[in-house]
């Protein structure tokens, strides 16, 4: 949206002498600038009736005496003074145009007046703008409550204002840029990005070269894919935002919003179409990740949408990509664990995960997850010692002084060596499983744990130990004897 426009004095020319020039001309000029003197005493009345008799006498000499440019460019002002937007830009233009031609040393004087008149309605147009967004700011969000309600419609009123009042400045000066840009303004805060980007557009066809405008016409088109999407008009969205790349196809954010458009409309979907668009939306968040600098975000969706779709070795490429950026992130390192699992590389998907579990050890989730992977790759010991975190986590209830209920331990069990060689666990939790009574041990700041039924010591869980090879290496091929 634009700043205020200059605000022009208006000055009155020479009316000239009755023999030298057409009556009406003459008079008309007369009534102008007896009604402005009248109006800056205050005087309306007698302001008004002379500016309509000025209206009268120089629309009578525009017939008799086309060549008077002056009394033309007058007419223009007459029209303006009683809010005659269009006659008075149409008589201006004619004026201005005809002194442009002869070289007419009034022209900058028919200039400044005309742009007098258009910067007050620009300037009133723009402050009834800045009204509307500071009531109510965001117009296409629906109102909570009456409140709400009222002061959406007074920030109508105000756009409304705003509207009638950029029409009188584009009728009293076609073709500028910024009439246009704050005109479309106002239809897109209001949320009708249709009308929005046609006002702008009749703007480019006057000046082409405005490059704020085509940035506007760009912004509003983004903005209606965008309410296509919150409408739910996936297929419309897509199109949209198809047809825009065609024209910037390095524009991260449509990329970014064709993304969304595909992501969401696939949770519409089943099959092999809910899957396609989950691919599709992981390429398009690729592109405007590195269209947009390789942001973390971007990669992240990326990442996830692949993975919806079961693309696990390109969901593996999002995700390392993002840790990079994020190497602490234990959403993206639990995710990154999946896929690798599914890629059925147990090695890397369990160091990914103990380091997540190194990082948040108390996050059970990730206990789990990472105890899956030692059962796929069939590593039981730890599997179990891990499951059993997670099942103390989930289910367990923590004992008001761990101390007091580990000391409770015979000395000669399990539990009592551990208690001796340990000390008094950090957290002691109670749990049952399967009909039978579990406590596990929790040691945080050693990175250990310890799981007892009764005295009974029926797993270690020791996310800090470096982790053992999961994976057997398959055995050389031999070769075919050779014959003799």
């Amino acid at each position: 949206m634009a700043v205020g426009a200059s605000l022009a004095a208006l000055v009155l020319g020479s009316a000239g002498t009755a023999v030298a020039r057409n009556p009406n001309c003459a008079g008309g000029i007369q009534y102008v600038v007896q009604g402005m003197r009248d109006k800056e005493k205050g005087n309306l009345e007698d302001y008004r009736r002379e500016m309509l008799k000025a209206v009268d006498r120089l629309v009578q000499c525009s017939g008799e005496d086309p060549a008077d440019l002056e009394a033309l460019a007058y007419l223009g002002w007459a029209y303006a003074e009683i809010d005659s937007a269009g006659p008075a830009g149409q008589a201006f233009q004619k004026a201005i145009d005809g002194m442009k031609a002869k070289g007419d040393k009034k022209l900058e004087w028919a200039q400044n007046n005309r742009e007098s008149y258009w910067a007050k309605n620009f300037n009133d147009g723009v402050a009834k703008i800045q009204a509307g967004q500071s009531v109510y700011p965001d117009f296409t969000k629906e109102p909570a409550d009456d409140a709400e309600k009222s002061l959406k419609a007074e920030a109508a009123a105000k756009y409304g204002e705003a509207i009638d009042a950029l029409n009188r400045a584009t009728l009293l000066k076609p073709g500028d840029a910024r009439t246009a840009r704050n005109l479309g303004t106002v239809y897109a805060y209001m949320g009708d990005y249709v009308k929005a980007e046609s006002v702008l557009r009749e703007g480019l066809q006057s000046a082409p070269a405005d490059t704020d405008l085509v940035s506007a016409v760009q912004l509003v088109r983004r903005q209606y894919a965008n309410k296509l999407i919150d409408e739910k008009k996936y297929d419309e969205a897509i199109g949209f935002f198809s047809d825009l790349l065609k024209g910037s196809p390095d524009d991260g954010d449509l990329h970014l919003g064709l993304a969304d458009a595909y992501f969401k409309r696939a949770f519409a979907r089943d099959g092999d179409a809910k899957k396609a668009d989950f691919k599709a939306a992981g390429e398009e968040y690729g592109k405007a990740a590195t269209f947009k600098g390789g942001e973390a975000d971007m990669l992240f969706n990326s990442g996830l949408s692949y993975q919806n779709a079961m693309e696990y070795s390109l969901a593996e490429g999002q995700w390392r990509e993002f840790l990079k950026l994020k190497p602490d992130d234990t959403d993206a390192m639990s995710a990154l664990g999946s896929c690798l699992a599914e890629l059925k590389k147990f090695d890397e998907a369990a160091a990914v995960l103990n380091k997540a579990v190194t990082l948040k050890p108390k996050e059970k989730n990730l206990h789990r997850q990472l105890g899956a992977v030692y059962a796929k790759a069939e590593s039981n010991d730890l599997s179990t010692g891990e499951v059993m975190v997670y099942l103390a986590l989930n289910t367990g209830v923590p004992a008001e002084n761990p101390a007091e209920a580990a000391a409770k331990a015979a000395p000669k069990s399990a539990a009592g060596a551990v208690l001796a060689s340990q000390g008094a666990p950090e957290e002691l939790r109670f749990w049952e499983g399967q009909g039978q009574k579990f406590e596990t041990w929790f040691y945080w700041g050693k990175k250990v744990a310890y799981t007892f039924s009764g005295a009974v010591q029926v797993a270690r869980c020791d996310w800090g130990a470096p982790i053992p090879p999961l994976q057997k290496q398959a055995a050389p091929v031999k070769s075919a004897a050779k014959k003799k």
